[in-house]
């Protein structure tokens, strides 16, 4: 459930007028050309060719220095002189301008995302205490049911949406669980979820009410489970929340059950209908998962590296000025960190631009790296490998109902469509 950064809607620009970054004359990584979501190619160049870090351009204009190299990334994430809160009030005009109400704002100003330091420190480890390995093993019964029970209303004549029909619903109804949001509410929290997702292009007619219902109803869903304790991840952060000492405020609790539900559904979501994708333009490798499906869980690991479900993480800025590799980073500028290129570096991995579901040995960073690993990477893989282990079990005669460059994901946009034709073991 690594959290994603496909635009944050920023507006403003960082930065010291003569560094570096403003003095290099050509932008040779520039999001904010429309290739970068028109084009797969345009992406694709940037996955496989990790290059020193050079000068670019966020989404919305902002110039940045863009990390590609496996080395370089370590480095920035365990850095704690790049910070993920911007600078200023860049985070909260961000936010405005994407049509997140006034009053919700100041709640998001500050989660585990954007904090750094103590204060990143203090929560991360509450949370942790919470999400802990007992409690994604205690759901893998429930992952299998779920995932069973989206495969067995589908048609196996027929074209199946793998997206809609399978990766979709499991990833939204795994993380309700998890939280415990009542089954009442579960589709309404899908078509949020839906609407919190649409970085590149937010309605904020449809956004701020998407926002301002989240939060209502994980309140009181708060209010309940402090009444009332189950057996849920709310339960046991409203406990950490009246401990003594450290603890959660109500806006914290609010804002951490919100980005587990959007990192979560968005993470997994992509990881399974990238990880099939991808093995059914790699045939022998999903055969290989079918006979030997005890390697489902490094298999797994090598479709987070090779299909990059988060490209990048957020952008981090210098504190100070630091010296990165060939450049200097001044202090205020922004840094972009792509995932997926690091995870394609030759100095890193043998033969990258292969996929090798028996990789031997595969340190990639596709959770991120450092203080801000991904809170929920054990829950996510759980989720895929199950699912795709089910998958192709189930469906041995698994193939696409449409042509591999109609349903190509696109670098900055998940994939909408998955349709594939089904064939149940006999």
């Amino acid at each position: 459930m690594a959290p994603t950064e496909s635009t944050d809607g920023t507006t403003a620009t960082v930065g010291c007028p003569h560094s570096e970054l403003e003095a290099q004359p050509e932008t040779e990584f520039d999001l904010s050309d429309p290739a970068f979501i028109t084009d797969p190619a345009a992406g694709e160049r940037w996955l496989s060719a990790p290059r020193p870090i050079c000068r670019g351009r966020f989404a919305d204009g902002m110039p940045i220095w863009v990390v590609t190299r496996y080395a370089d990334v370590k480095a920035v994430l365990s850095d704690p002189r790049f910070a993920s809160k911007p600078p200023g009030d860049l985070h909260v005009q961000s936010m405005l301008a994407r049509g997140i109400p006034e009053d919700i704002v100041e709640m998001f100003d500050s989660t585990v995302l954007t904090m750094d330091g103590p204060d990143h420190a203090r929560v991360r480890r509450l949370v942790t205490g919470a999400l802990s390995a007992r409690r994604v093993r205690s759901l893998r019964s429930g992952i299998e049911r779920i995932a069973t029970e989206l495969l067995d209303k589908m048609d196996p004549g027929g074209e199946v949406d793998l997206i809609a029909e399978l990766a979709h619903p499991l990833a939204i109804a795994v993380i309700c669980e998890l939280l415990g949001v009542d089954e009442r509410y579960r589709e309404q929290w899908r078509q949020w979820s839906e609407t919190l997702a649409a970085a590149l292009r937010p309605d904020p007619e449809q956004l701020a009410p998407a926002v301002r219902g989240m939060a209502a109803v994980t309140r009181e869903l708060i209010e309940a489970r402090r009444a009332h304790p189950e057996d849920d991840l709310i339960s046991e952060l409203v406990g950490v929340h009246e401990a003594d000492g450290d603890r959660l405020t109500d806006d914290e609790l609010v804002a951490m059950a919100m980005v587990l539900v959007q990192a979560g559904h968005d993470t997994v979501r992509n990881l399974i209908c990238l990880g099939v994708h991808t093995l059914l333009d790699h045939p022998e490798q999903a055969e290989l998962l079918r006979a030997e499906p005890d390697r489902t869980a490094r298999a797994v690991a090598e479709l987070v590296r090779y299909t990059a479900p988060v490209k990048h993480t957020f952008r981090r800025f210098a504190t100070e000025p630091v010296r990165l590799g060939e450049i200097t980073v001044a202090q205020g500028e922004a840094v972009q960190i792509v995932l997926a290129a690091a995870n394609r570096d030759p100095e890193q991995f043998t033969e990258p631009g292969e996929l090798d579901l028996a990789r031997p040995d595969n340190p990639h960073l596709g959770f991120g790296h450092g203080p801000h690993y991904c809170l929920g990477a054990a829950l996510a893989l759980n989720e895929a490998e199950i699912a795709i282990n089910l998958l192709l079990r189930r469906h041995p005669g698994l193939r696409r109902a449409a042509p591999a460059e109609e349903v190509a994901p696109r670098y900055l946009l998940p994939m909408e469509k998955l349709p594939v034709y089904l064939e149940e073991t006999r």
